[in-house]
């Protein structure tokens, strides 16, 4: 392969912006049963998210502890060990 200044390796940071770091399905899988768990910790989101990646799943932690009760806490903190 020829090399050019223009291709970008996936692995590495494009523009300065890190790389995504995918999850495990399991991982995501979970994330997403969470979501759908406790809709009014994402009550902005129009649609159902994609969770591929690591901050995909970072923001569904967040979103649990901002928004959500004791036991949004818990599934934060189950999923925090997740990853």
């Amino acid at each position: 392969m020829v090399y050019s200044p223009h291709i970008v390796k996936v692995e590495e940071p494009a523009a300065g912006y890190p790389a995504r770091i995918p999850v495990a399905p399991e991982v995501a899988r979970r994330a997403m049963d969470f979501v759908r768990k406790f809709p009014g910790c994402f009550w902005f989101w129009k649609e159902e998210p994609s969770l591929c990646f690591r901050d995909d799943v970072e923001a569904v932690i967040r979103n649990l502890r901002n928004y959500g009760d004791k036991s949004a806490w818990d599934a934060a903190k189950e999923l925090r060990r997740c990853l």
